[in-house]
């Protein structure tokens, strides 16, 4: 029983934390320079990160073919 109540406030306090956290998310000024600044940047880093991992694939792969030479 006094598991179920721990956990029971448990929970009714993580409840009361979100809300609260939500009621302050509403306030988001997206006209600022720095918000507009970080959605560009968050736009443009899954391309971005793709771009590089597929050129560390391109680049590994051409120096492994070296390394081995013709066969």
């Amino acid at each position: 029983m006094q598991v179920f109540l721990s956990r029971a406030l448990l929970f009714l306090a993580f409840v009361s934390l979100t809300t609260l956290t939500l009621a302050q998310a509403e306030g988001v000024d997206t006209t600022s320079s720095g918000y507009q600044i970080g959605y560009e940047i968050g736009s443009w880093l899954p391309f971005i990160i793709l771009f590089t991992l597929a050129l560390m694939v391109i680049i590994r792969s051409f120096r492994l073919s070296q390394k081995k030479g013709p066969q």
